[in-house]
């Protein structure tokens, strides 16, 4: 059950459109503390504004633009909570519980501060998803224990409850589970079969997956990404989903990944029939020697396809291409490391330290339309690990470590390489909301946002 109060200007995210009791204007930020921290490069000097946790590091999620914190009975704000699957670098669960407790929800401006609406719910969980094209959303999710009458065993249901930014209230589903649900679809993976189920109205979509007896395909919750043997892709990407051939670990087909769309469900890209981009390594037959294939992201009619360059234990070089879904045709291609660092627009990259990986020499940053390098470290520097952009992609920030016990922060310049802080305190990378390019800090001091410098 949920109670919304806040403002609307009309329009599907307008409160009014959930039956909620609007208050008027938005209710301008309060006035909170300093912010007494390091200078972050990258961002205004000053916050743009800040809250007063009462010495709590607030939880938040970021959905495009809003920000979302949570109260409870007592009026307080929540911490972070930590759940199994929850992607280590991005925060996506508010709140979470065996019991269901009395929350508010308040979705706040990023870049003012001002409260847009309030929501009051009975919730055992909080999650950032994403809705229809990809819009951010939130499900409050709750579950009934139907008990055992000593012949039948106790039975738990889990179910979901998904609102707009405004506090709108979008749609709901049973069989809820946290990083399942992507794109307004909930997807599940059961006897190697994957299925996206809308919620509402709209066809089940099942990701095709061919070959040999034994074909399995997969999907991943923390990453997003549906998988078939060697090939992956987003499970749902700008209004299309993935389909994988010669999908057994036994099948000596080459593996293929394919882009459907999720509207009609037909085909509209294939890695078989896609020109193979310069620099990958091929056999006698004129295919890739190793057909590891990625599609990396989708967007404005364009698929970035990472192919591996050659066989070899991870990580490995790959190729990556620009593909036009429209006429199929490879628009550019570059070769660039395994693991990456992505800017908030996507148009920057720097090369990322893998999480096993014993001999990382440093980053190197690039751009993403076409491969420029801008920059690399060059042998014999301490490795910068990088973490996150700037939000205006003007910084790039990250850690090194000596070997032994010290950790160092640094932010640098991603066009000239210049380091422009070298020993920052810990915990003072601040997080990107996308959307707007402001950066924040969530601290036992405060809570504390960054217009972009």
């Amino acid at each position: 059950m949920a109670l919304l109060t806040g403002c609307g200007g009309g329009g599907d995210d307008d409160p009014k459109a959930a039956g909620g009791t609007p208050t008027g204007a938005a209710k301008p930020a309060e006035k909170g503390p300093a912010y007494q921290g390091a200078a972050l490069p990258g961002y205004g000097a000053r916050a743009a504004w800040s809250l007063d946790t009462d010495g709590t590091a607030p939880g938040v999620l970021d959905l495009g633009g809003v920000l979302l914190f949570a109260r409870d009975a007592s009026g307080a704000y929540l911490t972070d909570a930590s759940v199994d699957g929850e992607p280590a670098d991005v925060n996506t669960v508010l709140y979470a519980s065996d019991e269901p407790e009395k929350l508010t929800l308040e979705f706040r401006d990023a870049r003012t501060g001002a409260v847009r609406g309030t929501l009051a719910v009975t919730a055992e969980s909080v999650e950032g998803v994403t809705w229809k094209d990809g819009v951010p959303a939130v499900a409050v999710g709750t579950s009934a224990t139907k008990e055992s009458d000593g012949l039948t065993q106790e039975e738990t249901t889990t179910s979901a409850t998904f609102y707009s930014t405004a506090g709108a209230k979008l749609g709901e589903t049973s069989g809820y589970a946290f990083g399942h649900v992507v794109g307004g679809y909930v997807v599940s993976a059961e006897d190697g079969v994957v299925r996206l189920a809308p919620i509402g109205a709209g066809a089940v979509r099942t990701v095709p997956c061919n070959g040999d007896d034994d074909a399995e395909c997969d999907f991943d919750p923390e990453t997003g990404v549906a998988s078939g043997d060697q090939t992956y892709a987003p499970v749902v990407a700008d209004g299309y989903y993935p389909g994988f051939e010669a999908a057994g670990k036994y099948d000596y087909d080459p593996s293929d990944v394919t882009l459907n769309d999720l509207a009609t469900g037909k085909r509209v890209w294939s890695s078989a029939d896609a020109e193979v981009p310069k620099g990958v390594a091929l056999d006698d037959e004129g295919r890739p020697e190793d057909r590891t294939i990625r599609i990396v992201r989708v967007s404005d009619g364009k698929a970035l396809v990472a192919w591996k360059k050659s066989v070899g234990l991870s990580p490995t070089t790959q190729v990556y291409a620009w593909y036009d879904l429209a006429s199929g045709a490879l628009t550019a291609s570059y070769e660039g490391p395994e693991y990456v660092v992505w800017s908030a627009d996507g148009e920057l990259a720097a090369e990322d330290k893998g999480e096993f990986e014993t001999g990382f020499e440093g980053t190197s940053v690039w751009k993403t339309a076409d491969g420029t390098r801008l920059w690399a470290q060059e042998d014999g520097e301490t490795a910068l690990d990088p973490v996150r952009f700037s939000g205006n992609g003007e910084v790039l920030y990250g850690e090194t470590f000596d070997g032994v016990s010290t950790h160092k922060t640094l932010a640098v310049d991603t066009q000239t390489r210049k380091v422009l802080a070298k020993d920052l305190p810990e915990g003072s990378i601040p997080a990107v909301d996308a959307a707007s390019g402001y950066g924040y800090l969530a601290t036992e001091d405060g809570f504390f946002a960054f217009a972009p410098a």
